[in-house]
């Protein structure tokens, strides 16, 4: 997946947790913003400034393989946005 429609699967986790509740858009902020900082507090992890989405999304992967033992068999941006996609039943 490219990083326009990967970033466009994060923004469709934003406003899934807006309509949840989990999250609340604040202004100048951008759904997918709010959903990367959800993320990375809900997980309780320090969300990396000025880094490129790939490593950001690496970054929320990997803490959260070694949380909640997970495997899996490729870890790149596309294999976390979809867990998280999953998981909120963003479609």
């Amino acid at each position: 997946m490219n990083e326009r429609d990967c970033l466009q699967k994060i923004r469709n986790l934003g406003v899934r947790l807006q309509e949840l509740e989990l999250a609340r858009p604040q202004p100048g902020k951008s759904y997918t913003s709010v959903a990367l900082d959800f993320l990375f507090k809900e997980h309780q992890l320090e969300r990396p400034t000025g880094a490129p989405l790939e490593y950001t999304l690496r970054t929320l992967g990997k803490a959260l393989m070694e949380r909640h033992q997970l495997k899996f068999q490729r870890l790149d941006a596309t294999a976390i946005v979809d867990y998280f996609c999953r998981f909120y039943r963003v479609h």
